[in-house]
Protein backbone atom coordinates (compact mmCIF):
# COMPACT_ATOMS: atom_id res chain seq x y z
CA UNK A 1 0.00 0.00 0.00
CA UNK A 2 2.71 2.08 0.20
CA UNK A 3 4.95 1.24 -2.59
CA UNK A 4 0.90 2.76 -4.33
CA UNK A 5 1.11 6.02 -2.76
CA UNK A 6 4.99 6.78 -3.58
CA UNK A 7 4.00 5.18 -7.29
CA UNK A 8 1.45 7.61 -7.49
CA UNK A 9 3.17 10.97 -6.10
CA UNK A 10 5.95 10.49 -8.21
CA UNK A 11 4.14 10.25 -11.67
CA UNK A 12 2.21 13.82 -10.27
CA UNK A 13 5.19 15.41 -9.70
CA UNK A 14 6.48 14.37 -13.24
CA UNK A 15 3.56 15.17 -15.59
CA UNK A 16 5.21 17.98 -17.75
CA UNK A 17 8.59 15.97 -17.98
CA UNK A 18 6.48 12.73 -19.24
CA UNK A 19 4.45 15.27 -21.63
CA UNK A 20 7.42 16.71 -22.86
CA UNK A 21 9.09 13.49 -22.97
CA UNK A 22 6.21 11.65 -25.01
CA UNK A 23 6.51 14.85 -28.13
CA UNK A 24 10.17 14.36 -28.39
CA UNK A 25 9.72 10.37 -28.64
CA UNK A 26 6.93 11.03 -31.28
CA UNK A 27 8.44 13.28 -33.43
CA UNK A 28 12.11 11.17 -33.16
CA UNK A 29 9.94 8.30 -34.58
CA UNK A 30 8.30 10.11 -37.23
CA UNK A 31 11.52 11.20 -38.50
CA UNK A 32 13.54 7.68 -38.16
CA UNK A 33 9.82 5.77 -39.86
CA UNK A 34 10.76 8.02 -42.82
CA UNK A 35 14.30 6.61 -43.32
CA UNK A 36 12.69 3.03 -43.10
CA UNK A 37 13.46 2.32 -39.12
CA UNK A 38 11.06 1.40 -36.24
CA UNK A 39 12.01 0.51 -32.67
CA UNK A 40 9.63 -0.86 -29.48
CA UNK A 41 10.06 0.72 -26.15
CA UNK A 42 8.79 -1.34 -23.31
CA UNK A 43 7.85 0.48 -19.98
CA UNK A 44 6.91 -0.35 -16.88
CA UNK A 45 6.80 1.33 -13.58
CA UNK A 46 9.66 1.59 -11.80
CA UNK A 47 10.36 -1.15 -8.82
CA UNK A 48 8.02 -3.82 -11.30
CA UNK A 49 9.88 -7.21 -11.74
CA UNK A 50 9.13 -9.79 -15.16
CA UNK A 51 9.28 -12.34 -12.37
CA UNK A 52 5.01 -13.23 -11.30
CA UNK A 53 4.32 -11.87 -7.82
CA UNK A 54 3.52 -14.37 -4.94
CA UNK A 55 -0.60 -13.37 -5.49
CA UNK A 56 -0.01 -14.80 -9.18
CA UNK A 57 2.12 -17.97 -7.88
CA UNK A 58 -0.60 -19.09 -5.38
CA UNK A 59 -3.18 -18.42 -8.30
CA UNK A 60 -1.49 -21.02 -10.44
CA UNK A 61 -2.03 -24.04 -8.39
CA UNK A 62 -4.76 -25.80 -9.72
CA UNK A 63 -6.04 -27.88 -6.65
CA UNK A 64 -6.98 -27.31 -3.24
CA UNK A 65 -6.39 -30.65 -0.82
CA UNK A 66 -7.97 -30.79 2.53
CA UNK A 67 -7.15 -33.80 4.99
CA UNK A 68 -9.49 -33.70 8.05
CA UNK A 69 -8.27 -36.92 10.26
CA UNK A 70 -10.36 -38.33 13.13
CA UNK A 71 -12.01 -41.64 14.06
CA UNK A 72 -12.19 -41.63 10.09
CA UNK A 73 -10.21 -39.61 7.67
CA UNK A 74 -11.97 -37.00 5.23
CA UNK A 75 -10.78 -35.95 2.30
CA UNK A 76 -11.64 -32.65 0.12
CA UNK A 77 -10.48 -31.95 -2.96
CA UNK A 78 -10.95 -29.27 -5.86
CA UNK A 79 -8.56 -29.44 -9.03
CA UNK A 80 -8.97 -28.17 -12.57
CA UNK A 81 -6.92 -29.73 -14.97
CA UNK A 82 -4.03 -30.05 -11.93
CA UNK A 83 -1.24 -32.53 -12.76
CA UNK A 84 -2.08 -36.19 -11.09
CA UNK A 85 1.77 -35.97 -9.94
CA UNK A 86 1.42 -32.87 -7.75
CA UNK A 87 -1.77 -34.53 -6.16
CA UNK A 88 -0.04 -37.36 -5.50
CA UNK A 89 3.12 -35.61 -3.84
CA UNK A 90 0.19 -33.68 -1.89
CA UNK A 91 -1.50 -36.66 -0.69
CA UNK A 92 1.17 -38.59 0.22
CA UNK A 93 2.69 -35.72 3.07
CA UNK A 94 -0.45 -35.06 4.21
CA UNK A 95 -1.46 -38.47 4.34
CA UNK A 96 1.91 -39.53 5.56
CA UNK A 97 2.00 -42.53 3.39
CA UNK A 98 3.47 -43.39 -0.31
CA UNK A 99 1.37 -42.49 -3.14
CA UNK A 100 2.29 -44.13 -6.35
CA UNK A 101 1.14 -43.31 -10.02
CA UNK A 102 1.00 -45.85 -12.82
CA UNK A 103 2.76 -45.34 -15.69
CA UNK A 104 -0.18 -43.76 -17.87
CA UNK A 105 -1.06 -41.31 -15.48
CA UNK A 106 2.14 -39.74 -14.37
CA UNK A 107 1.58 -36.91 -17.66
CA UNK A 108 -2.33 -37.05 -16.65
CA UNK A 109 -4.24 -34.41 -15.54
CA UNK A 110 -7.81 -34.44 -13.55
CA UNK A 111 -10.55 -32.17 -12.71
CA UNK A 112 -12.92 -33.27 -9.79
CA UNK A 113 -14.35 -31.56 -6.86
CA UNK A 114 -15.77 -33.26 -3.84
CA UNK A 115 -15.49 -32.39 -0.02
CA UNK A 116 -15.40 -34.65 3.20
CA UNK A 117 -15.75 -37.78 1.55
CA UNK A 118 -14.30 -40.74 3.31
CA UNK A 119 -10.34 -41.90 2.25
CA UNK A 120 -11.85 -45.03 0.29
CA UNK A 121 -14.50 -43.74 -1.37
CA UNK A 122 -12.50 -40.27 -2.13
CA UNK A 123 -9.73 -42.18 -3.99
CA UNK A 124 -11.69 -43.73 -6.33
CA UNK A 125 -12.77 -40.85 -7.60
CA UNK A 126 -8.77 -39.77 -8.68
CA UNK A 127 -8.27 -43.21 -10.83
CA UNK A 128 -9.94 -46.13 -12.61
CA UNK A 129 -8.40 -48.31 -10.61
CA UNK A 130 -6.81 -47.82 -7.03
CA UNK A 131 -5.24 -50.36 -4.55
CA UNK A 132 -4.52 -49.46 -0.93
CA UNK A 133 -2.19 -51.60 1.39
CA UNK A 134 -3.10 -51.40 5.12
CA UNK A 135 -1.52 -52.69 7.93
CA UNK A 136 -4.10 -54.09 11.03
CA UNK A 137 -3.60 -54.02 14.36
CA UNK A 138 -5.66 -54.78 17.24
CA UNK A 139 -7.17 -51.85 18.50
CA UNK A 140 -6.52 -49.20 16.01
CA UNK A 141 -7.70 -47.99 12.48
CA UNK A 142 -5.63 -49.60 9.61
CA UNK A 143 -3.12 -47.79 8.81
CA UNK A 144 -1.98 -47.05 4.72
CA UNK A 145 1.16 -48.12 3.75
CA UNK A 146 1.13 -47.37 0.23
CA UNK A 147 -2.10 -46.14 -2.02
CA UNK A 148 -2.16 -47.23 -5.96
CA UNK A 149 -3.47 -45.07 -8.66
CA UNK A 150 -3.51 -46.67 -11.78
CA UNK A 151 -4.58 -46.36 -15.58
CA UNK A 152 -6.65 -49.02 -17.42
CA UNK A 153 -3.93 -50.10 -18.95
CA UNK A 154 -1.31 -49.90 -16.08
CA UNK A 155 -0.34 -53.36 -14.34
CA UNK A 156 -1.69 -54.91 -10.96
CA UNK A 157 1.03 -53.75 -8.50
CA UNK A 158 3.22 -56.47 -6.74
CA UNK A 159 2.10 -57.91 -3.67
CA UNK A 160 5.24 -57.47 -2.49
CA UNK A 161 5.62 -53.62 -4.06
CA UNK A 162 5.31 -51.87 -0.55
CA UNK A 163 4.64 -54.92 1.87
CA UNK A 164 8.11 -57.16 2.60
CA UNK A 165 9.99 -59.56 4.43
CA UNK A 166 12.28 -58.84 7.24
CA UNK A 167 16.11 -60.70 6.97
CA UNK A 168 15.56 -60.84 10.42
CA UNK A 169 12.52 -62.95 10.91
CA UNK A 170 11.88 -66.55 10.64
CA UNK A 171 9.55 -66.76 7.42
CA UNK A 172 7.16 -70.07 7.01
CA UNK A 173 5.15 -70.74 4.01
CA UNK A 174 3.55 -73.37 2.48
CA UNK A 175 1.68 -76.66 4.46
CA UNK A 176 3.69 -76.93 8.37
CA UNK A 177 2.48 -80.47 8.42
CA UNK A 178 0.18 -83.36 7.02
CA UNK A 179 -3.00 -83.12 6.83
CA UNK A 180 -4.88 -84.89 9.45
CA UNK A 181 -7.82 -87.39 9.14
CA UNK A 182 -11.13 -86.48 9.92
CA UNK A 183 -11.26 -88.18 13.30
CA UNK A 184 -8.09 -86.71 14.01
CA UNK A 185 -9.52 -83.45 12.92
CA UNK A 186 -12.35 -83.38 15.25
CA UNK A 187 -10.19 -83.54 18.32
CA UNK A 188 -7.49 -81.17 17.00
CA UNK A 189 -6.87 -78.36 20.23
CA UNK A 190 -6.53 -75.97 17.02
CA UNK A 191 -9.05 -76.01 13.95
CA UNK A 192 -9.17 -72.97 11.20
CA UNK A 193 -11.49 -72.80 8.75
CA UNK A 194 -11.61 -69.68 6.07
CA UNK A 195 -15.19 -69.34 3.70
CA UNK A 196 -16.08 -66.48 1.63
CA UNK A 197 -13.54 -64.27 3.72
CA UNK A 198 -15.17 -65.70 6.45
CA UNK A 199 -12.85 -67.20 9.15
CA UNK A 200 -13.82 -69.58 11.93
CA UNK A 201 -10.96 -70.17 14.78
CA UNK A 202 -10.95 -72.44 17.45
CA UNK A 203 -7.89 -72.74 19.89
CA UNK A 204 -7.55 -74.79 22.81
CA UNK A 205 -4.72 -72.96 24.63
CA UNK A 206 -2.33 -73.05 21.69
CA UNK A 207 0.87 -71.57 21.22
CA UNK A 208 0.34 -68.26 19.16
CA UNK A 209 3.21 -68.93 16.96
CA UNK A 210 1.11 -72.03 15.73
CA UNK A 211 -2.19 -70.77 15.55
CA UNK A 212 -0.25 -67.71 13.18
CA UNK A 213 1.45 -70.23 10.90
CA UNK A 214 -1.69 -72.05 10.66
CA UNK A 215 -4.00 -69.21 9.72
CA UNK A 216 -1.40 -67.50 7.43
CA UNK A 217 -1.07 -71.62 5.29
CA UNK A 218 -4.51 -71.34 4.99
CA UNK A 219 -4.86 -67.89 3.88
CA UNK A 220 -2.16 -68.33 1.29
CA UNK A 221 0.47 -65.84 2.49
CA UNK A 222 3.97 -65.89 4.26
CA UNK A 223 3.99 -66.04 8.36
CA UNK A 224 6.87 -63.45 9.98
CA UNK A 225 7.88 -64.70 13.49
CA UNK A 226 10.30 -61.81 14.78
CA UNK A 227 10.62 -63.05 17.91
CA UNK A 228 10.20 -65.82 20.41
CA UNK A 229 6.44 -65.95 21.70
CA UNK A 230 5.24 -67.53 24.71
CA UNK A 231 1.65 -66.21 24.13
CA UNK A 232 -1.18 -69.09 24.09
CA UNK A 233 -4.28 -68.47 22.55
CA UNK A 234 -7.54 -69.85 23.82
CA UNK A 235 -9.95 -68.43 21.81
CA UNK A 236 -13.16 -69.59 19.35
CA UNK A 237 -14.24 -67.06 17.10
CA UNK A 238 -16.83 -68.10 14.46
CA UNK A 239 -17.45 -66.96 10.66
CA UNK A 240 -15.49 -63.37 11.65
CA UNK A 241 -14.46 -61.10 8.21
CA UNK A 242 -10.61 -62.12 8.44
CA UNK A 243 -9.12 -58.44 8.97
CA UNK A 244 -10.98 -58.42 12.04
CA UNK A 245 -10.63 -61.76 13.38
CA UNK A 246 -6.90 -62.19 13.36
CA UNK A 247 -5.98 -59.04 14.95
CA UNK A 248 -8.35 -60.34 17.85
CA UNK A 249 -5.62 -62.91 18.52
CA UNK A 250 -2.81 -60.89 20.05
CA UNK A 251 -1.79 -57.50 19.93
CA UNK A 252 1.25 -58.62 18.80
CA UNK A 253 -0.17 -59.55 15.44
CA UNK A 254 0.33 -57.46 12.20
CA UNK A 255 -2.23 -58.25 9.39
CA UNK A 256 -1.21 -56.91 5.73
CA UNK A 257 -4.29 -56.00 3.33
CA UNK A 258 -4.12 -55.12 0.18
CA UNK A 259 -7.59 -53.34 -0.65
CA UNK A 260 -8.81 -53.76 -4.61
CA UNK A 261 -10.95 -50.54 -4.33
CA UNK A 262 -11.99 -50.63 -8.13
CA UNK A 263 -13.48 -54.37 -7.11
CA UNK A 264 -14.18 -54.64 -3.68
CA UNK A 265 -12.15 -56.94 -3.06
CA UNK A 266 -9.80 -57.22 0.19
CA UNK A 267 -6.38 -60.03 -0.22
CA UNK A 268 -4.04 -60.89 2.34
CA UNK A 269 -0.37 -59.99 1.62
CA UNK A 270 1.19 -60.91 4.89
CA UNK A 271 1.45 -62.19 8.83
CA UNK A 272 3.99 -60.91 11.36
CA UNK A 273 4.18 -61.59 15.16
CA UNK A 274 6.08 -58.32 16.42
CA UNK A 275 7.53 -57.84 19.72
CA UNK A 276 5.33 -56.27 22.75
CA UNK A 277 5.71 -52.56 22.22
CA UNK A 278 7.08 -50.78 24.82
CA UNK A 279 6.10 -47.58 23.96
CA UNK A 280 3.44 -46.13 21.83
CA UNK A 281 6.37 -44.49 19.26
CA UNK A 282 7.54 -48.23 19.18
CA UNK A 283 4.50 -49.94 18.61
CA UNK A 284 4.41 -48.00 15.53
CA UNK A 285 7.31 -48.68 14.37
CA UNK A 286 6.47 -52.22 14.28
Amino acid sequence: MIQQKAFAVTRKGTASWTVSMHLRILFVAVGLATSGIFFAVDVRPQGQSQQPSAANSAAKKKHRLRITKGYLTAVSLKADEAKMVDIAADLAKRLNTQVILGPTLRKSALTVEFYDLPLEPALRLLAPHVYVDYEIRANAQPRPLAIFLNGQDDPDPAKTAVVQGSSEAMMIEGNTEDNPDESEAADDPLKVELEDDQITIKSKKQPLAAVVITVAELLGVPAEIKYDSNEIVDTEIKDTPFEDAIPRLSPNIRLYVRADLTKSQRTALRLRIVPPAKDPDAAMNQ
